[in-house]
């Protein structure tokens, strides 16, 4: 079954749709982490332990890979978005 251009661009408004809610939650995701790393910080005052540490670590390249992620959807979005706006 051939898809016309209506159609395309239609399915594509409804991906973009879904990946704006996705942008969200995990827009939502990284300002949780952030918070759970100042709790971390400032229910051990610093703390040099291993498992503060540890916990603190996975904490941040959560976030990092989380923001890379971001990152690399917003450009592959904005790429199929000038290509459905070439249509």
């Amino acid at each position: 079954m051939t898809s016309t251009i209506a159609d395309v661009k239609s399915q594509l408004g409804e991906a973009f749709r879904r990946t704006d809610e996705v942008t969200g939650q995990l827009d939502g995701a990284l300002t949780m982490i952030e918070e759970a790393q100042a709790i971390v910080l400032a229910a051990t005052d610093g703390s040099a332990h291993r498992a503060v540490e540890q916990l603190t670590s996975a904490l941040v390249e959560t976030r990092e890979r989380i923001q890379d992620s971001l990152a690399a959807l917003g450009s592959a979005v904005q790429e199929v978005r000038d290509y459905s706006d070439s249509l």
